[in-house]
């Protein structure tokens, strides 16, 4: 009985403060020295009733290690490799878990915080929790729908942009980032970029509070923005696209580019176009349109008068072509509320800029009216 007892001892010490994992060099099983930095195991199942049987929380990953069940409170280690992907998620709870030194991918599960140390994190979605130092690539997606926090300290991009999908988390920090950000799909919830330094595309923002601390940063902000607030602080430049959301930019203006503008705004011209025509009783018609040909078209306004509108339900709509398919146009602005105007009318609206490339039309929808209507339109802009 002594020289059992003598075994079982030794066996822990002999494991030292970690299981290994290898899905190249590993075997199967749960009998000592499996599980060894000799002679490591290669099957996950094993690992965790390794870590059980001798209280370990430590493993050492080489190879791809896919998880197939709950670990939490674990810590997993690697050997920095940019190369295949160490660790899929695999939507696998990881609450407290940390990871250090590995290439990791897939849906982060559970509910609670996990903490990712100089690793790669490749498509990540779900994220939730702390990573420092790490590289971000490809893409990367927050969790919502929980108590969702994310925080990235000194993190990067490589190989190309990173694609963050926000969502709508609680709060997402990201402190003294570095590299190319495309920020997307912003719903609702608080983001902070903090010392960015880079470029940053803001896209498809819906809601939510836009934080930006730049850091020598070009920022783009796209047409598809169409609410939520954007504050822009710190040196930066800055293409303002967006149709809809607020962007507030204090960023430090250079006197020069502000007396550059200036001049470029006293020399543009006022251009204005006259049409008229026939509106039938039938749905939609476009009566303008403007493409951006050459340069943005600033202060876009529009004047429609109707002859003798004394029944049906007049609408005017805005539609604008999308950067992402240039073919396809997007309803903007509400539409003003149908009326009856009993008499000729007047219909006006202040659209403000309409950016390089892109395409505005000018819509009515007539349906009820008894009677054609004759229309005169007017379309002035700045270019």
């Amino acid at each position: 009985m002594g020289e059992i007892g003598e075994i079982g001892r030794f066996n822990r010490i002999d494991y030292g403060d970690r299981i290994y994992f290898d899905s190249v060099t590993g075997i199967a099983g749960t009998t000592y020295p499996i599980g060894t930095a000799a002679m490591p195991s290669d099957v996950i199942a094993n690992v965790i009733a390794l870590c059980t049987r001798y209280n370990i929380l430590n493993i050492y990953v080489n190879g791809l290690l896919t998880l197939g069940a709950t670990m939490e409170n674990y810590r997993f280690f690697g050997h920095y490799d940019e190369g295949a992907t160490d660790l899929a998620l695999a939507g696998q709870d990881v609450d407290n878990s940390r990871f250090e030194g590995l290439h990791i991918s897939g849906a982060q599960g559970g509910t609670g915080l996990a903490t990712y140390i100089k690793c790669i994190l490749n498509a990540v979605t779900g994220f939730r929790g702390l990573a420092r130092n790490c590289a971000l690539y490809g893409s990367l997606g927050l969790a919502t729908g929980n108590t969702d926090y994310a925080d990235f300290d000194h993190c990067t991009s490589i190989h190309g942009p990173i694609t963050v999908t926000i969502g709508s988390p609680d709060r997402v920090s990201f402190k003294s980032f570095h590299g190319a950000m495309v920020l997307t799909a912003q719903a609702a919830g608080l983001v902070y970029l903090r010392g960015f330094h880079g470029s940053l595309e803001v896209d498809a923002m819906v809601g939510g509070t836009l934080a930006i601390h730049a850091n020598g940063a070009d920022i783009t902000i796209n047409a598809d923005c169409t609410a939520g607030t954007i504050n822009i602080y710190g040196s930066a430049t800055v293409i303002n696209n967006a149709i809809g959301a607020i962007v507030n930019d204090y960023t430090e203006q250079d006197d020069r580019a502000e007396q550059t503008a200036e001049l470029i705004a006293a020399d543009m011209t006022l251009v204005t176009a006259f049409g008229s025509g026939t509106l039938a009783d039938t749905a939609e018609q476009t009566l303008c349109s403007l493409d951006a040909v050459g340069g943005t078209k600033k202060d876009v306004k529009v004047a429609v008068y109707l002859a003798g509108a004394t029944v049906g339900n007049i609408q005017e709509r805005w539609y604008l072509t999308s950067v992402a398919a240039p073919a396809v146009f997007v309803r903007k602005y509400p539409e003003n509320a149908a009326h009856n105007p009993g008499a000729a009318a007047v219909l006006t609206r202040e659209f403000g800029d309409v950016p390089e490339g892109l395409q505005l039309q000018f819509r009515i929808d007539s349906a009820g009216n008894d009677d054609a209507l004759e229309y005169e339109v007017e379309l002035s802009y700045l270019e």
